[in-house]
């Protein structure tokens, strides 16, 4: 299997949603928000995030 990760910015880009936005729903971690991944090396972190959870997430959210 094939794991893509993205970074925040591609995430808000494929949500069409600001990066402030997706930073609360970071922080507030609803129901079914993808899990993040820290991929950084160093002391700056690099979230990461899976595609297909992003998409899977991004699906659900169309419903709403």
């Amino acid at each position: 299997m094939d794991t893509r990760f993205i970074t925040a910015d591609e995430f808000a880009r494929l949500a069409r949603i600001s990066r402030r936005t997706l930073n609360r729903y970071r922080r507030d971690r609803p129901s079914g928000f993808p899990t993040e991944y820290d991929i950084g090396r160093g002391t700056k972190p690099r979230p990461r995030f899976r595609l297909d959870e992003v998409q899977k997430w991004l699906d659900s959210r169309a419903l709403w």
